[in-house]
């Protein structure tokens, strides 16, 4: 039998996963597949999962949050894992690279643009992997990279570019590369899936024929489906089991039933 750590000193053991709405819709039990409760329940009784997703936030707005998001060592969150998932909104093209309609530009229609220059969008990231809560609790980070662009899909929204995901994915790597943290290539993931290899034309770019397989992971050409959500679950799990295996091992709180002590009436 395995045995179980009798006591929590330094607080309950606990994952983060900090992202935009992709991270917010880990919940979305209506979507057949639920990522929240699937990694709840590899880690029930070990490792609490916390959902800190903020829809549309970039890593510019991350980088402001971010000391609320992590709480400080020595409370009662014992951090052992933080995901940083963004980049999606940092890589919308800029307010001038947009295209609205000359309807919206009759009516003085204003791009509002979420995106974060590709430089900046490295900076945040590495000032949050490197968050001096997160090295206080001696937690492991894995940096999430933004996930394909179908704009086959997405094209209505005018502001997203399969090419310019790939930028911004490849940037995510390079920062993990530099402060030695793990990352999850989760561009590469979704477009191995969708047959694409190297060298061949971009998948999801409006002038490459519509990959069906790529459609099948993304609802929207930028959020994940419930087969999206499988894929990122698979492939996180086999990242944590072959470099950070003391969090996929990590051990059940409190003893079994059969061994758990049980309430003494005090004497007086």
């Amino acid at each position: 039998m395995a045995s179980t750590n009798s006591s929590i000193p330094r607080g309950w053991p606990a994952m983060v996963l900090f992202g935009d709405s992709i991270t917010e819709g880990i919940w979305n039990y209506d979507s057949g597949y639920s990522l929240g409760a699937a990694l709840t329940g590899k880690f029930s009784r070990r490792i609490q999962v916390l959902e800190r997703g903020f829809s549309g936030y970039n890593s510019s707005n991350a980088r402001v949050v971010v000391d609320d998001v992590i709480p400080p060592a020595g409370g009662a969150i014992d951090l052992k894992l933080l995901l940083v998932f963004f980049g999606a909104n940092d890589a919308v093209l800029p307010p001038n690279q947009q295209v609205i309609s000359n309807d919206q530009a009759e009516k003085g229609v204003v791009v509002v643009s979420q995106h974060v220059d590709i430089e900046e969008y490295k900076v945040h990231l590495k000032a949050i992997a490197q968050h001096k809560h997160v090295k206080d609790h001696g937690a492991k980070v894995i940096l999430v990279t933004p996930p394909p662009i179908c704009e086959h899909k997405i094209l209505p929204w005018k502001d997203r570019r399969s090419a310019v995901a790939k930028q911004y994915a490849e940037a995510a790597i390079s920062v993990a590369e530099e402060t030695g943290v793990e990352v999850l290539k989760l561009w590469h993931v979704f477009m191995e899936a969708a047959g694409w290899k190297e060298g061949e034309p971009l998948l999801g770019e409006i002038g490459v024929p519509k990959s069906e397989k790529l459609g099948e992971l993304l609802s929207d050409g930028l959020h994940l489906t419930p087969k999206g959500y499988k894929l990122y679950f698979d492939n996180l799990m086999k990242l944590l089991k072959d470099n950070i295996p003391e969090v996929y091992n990590y051990e059940r709180i409190f003893p079994n039933w059969g061994e758990a002590p049980r309430y003494q009436q005090p004497d007086n």
